[in-house]
Formats: C-alpha cells, structure tokens, sequence
C-alpha cells in the first residue's frame, strides 16, 4: 500500500491552472518600470509648475495663492489682463514674503477663440515649462429650458469643455516628460441637476467625461482627475434669498462650501500619485 498522501481535486484543479495560466501581453510594461516612472507616493515634488487656467475667477485666485503659499511656482491665464496682473503682483508679493522670489507670468486669453489652446500652451511652456495644470473655468451661464439657444450650448461648451480639453492634449508631451497631472472642477449638478442650467450642466458633464478619457489616453506619465464640487457661493442669493437656505438643504452638511475646502482637495489630487481618472466629489 503506497502511503502517499492524496490532494483533493480542486487542489489538483488549481495546480493546473497555475501552470497553464496564459503570460501577459507583450506589450505590457514591467510592474518594477511602471511604478519607477513616478514620484514615489507620500512625496510631494518640489519642481511644481502649475498651469491655473480660470485664475481670476474666486475659486482660482485660490488655489493660485495656495500653490505659492506652499512653495510651488504658478503661471496663470484667464481673460482680462488687468486682473491677471494684479493676480500676478499679489502672488509674487506672498513669493517674495515666503522667501521664493518667484515671477508670475501671465498669459491673457479668451477661450471662446479658436487658437487660445494652442497659444496658451506655447506661452506657457516658453514661460518656463508646465508640470500640472489646474483647470478652474468658472462661467457660469444661467439658462433658462424656455429660452435655450444653439448658441447657448455652444459658447459653454467651448469655454467649459471643448477649450480645456484641447488645452491638456496640447500640452500632453510637455506634462508627461514631467510625469504631471491635470485637477479639472467640474459641478455636482452634472449626476443630480439643478433647474435653469442645462448649458453649464452640460458642458460641465463633456469635461468629466473627457478627464476620465483623457486619464486613459494619457496614462501612465499624466494623472487626470476631477473635483465635483457642491455649491461654494450662490450667484443669484441676492435675488432670492430664501434660494440660499433651499440649495444649502441639498448637501448632507446643509451648508456651502468655501474656497479653502476646495482648494484642500486640488492639492490632494496633485500630490496623490496612485490616483487617475477619479471624480471626487465633495459638498454634494
């Protein structure tokens, strides 16, 4: 009698499909080249030089100012050049302060032109190079369903998906020889809409899906990620001032946000290195 020991059979049956398993495709990169690619994860990098398009908007003197404040360098775009240089002046006076001494160029465009992708990428990489670019497109059209235009959709989609969305494409290369990131913000409105704001919803909707398109298509060496944000500020408060407390009763919190809160999760997204094509969603 033989005494060696029997194996159940689905011990048997997993042996085999062990030794049949099927080897990864060939054009599959090593897991070791992969992962050395990147920054390793729990380091913030200290080459940062970030592209904030929508600077002069509330939410984008922000997050500029917060990038400066903690070291980085910003270039900042936006339509009207006087405020874009006033923006530049306060934030190379908090460089200055925090002992940098780092220039704040400026690059004043209008997104509803066909070429301002193309000139703001050019601009900003012969500015001094781009490793991340915060897109912070603050438009934010009210459109009523019963006096919807063509036009309507067109000039907001252009400003809030079609000009961002070139924007990153142009400056692919330039981000990935980087190894950088894009943080887009779009609106909670886009998964639970709110009335007179098809246009914005809309557009808003086309850039979340295309960040996440963008994560794919761009990946391993570009991280594209997006902030969904609840409602920061009402501009039609004043107007309506029972409006407030009604929006402010559809967040869970049943408050607004504020700037920092947002500008808490943009740095986040930056500095997350494991992270690509992700909504976060937050105030909603």
């Amino acid at each position: 009698m033989s005494d060696k020991r029997s194996t159940p059979p689905e011990a048997e049956q997993g042996r085999g499909q062990e030794e049949i398993a099927p080897p990864p495709p060939a054009n599959m990169p090593p897991r070791g080249r992969l992962h050395s690619s990147h920054p390793p994860t729990g380091h913030r990098r200290t080459d940062r030089r970030v592209l904030v398009v929508g600077s002069t908007g509330r939410l984008g003197v922000a997050i500029a100012q917060a990038l400066v404040d903690r070291g980085d360098r910003v270039c900042v775009t936006g339509r009207d050049e006087g405020r874009l240089e006033a923006l530049a002046r306060d934030l190379e006076a908090r460089s200055e302060a925090a002992g940098k001494h780092a220039p704040v160029p400026t690059i004043a465009q209008n997104l509803l032109e066909e070429d301002a992708p193309k000139r703001i990428a050019k601009a900003a990489i012969a500015s001094g190079g781009v490793t991340d670019i915060v897109l912070a497109c603050g438009p934010f059209p009210r459109t009523p369903i019963e006096d919807l235009t063509r036009d309507d959709l067109e000039m907001t989609l252009r400003v809030h998906a079609v000009a961002p969305l070139l924007l990153v494409n142009e400056l692919a290369d330039e981000l990935a020889s980087k190894r950088g990131s894009v943080v887009a913000l779009t609106d909670g409105g886009v998964s639970r809409p709110y009335p007179n704001h098809v246009a914005y919803l809309t557009a808003k909707g086309a850039l979340q899906a295309g960040m996440r398109a963008m994560a794919v298509e761009h990946g391993p060496h570009v991280r594209c990620n997006v902030v969904s944000l609840g409602i920061v500020a009402d501009p039609e408060a004043d107007a309506d001032p029972l409006r407030t407390h009604r929006l402010a009763a559809r967040s869970p919190l049943g408050r607004f946000g504020t700037p920092t809160e947002v500008v808490h999760v943009v740095l986040a997204l930056l500095d997350a290195t494991w992270a690509t094509g992700e909504i976060w969603g937050i105030g909603r």
